[in-house]
């Protein structure tokens, strides 16, 4: 999973991909409406989840 960050807006890009031998091919996108701007820098993944800070919020994504 890949993020785009809109800068000043209340919206991501979710990107998720899978690697098919050197090439990244692009499986699907979504549009994420963030409870306000996300957070440059502010993108962790652990144990399978994404999770994206939108100032004091948190907000958990499924891989």
């Amino acid at each position: 999973m890949l993020t785009r960050r809109n800068h000043n807006r209340r919206s991501t890009e979710l990107i998720r991909a899978r690697l098919d031998g050197t090439r990244w091919i692009i499986t699907s996108r979504h549009r994420l409406r963030m409870p306000g701007p996300m957070v440059g820098r502010c993108a962790q993944g652990r144990d399978g989840c994404l999770w994206l800070r939108a100032g004091n919020t948190w907000l958990r994504v499924e891989a």
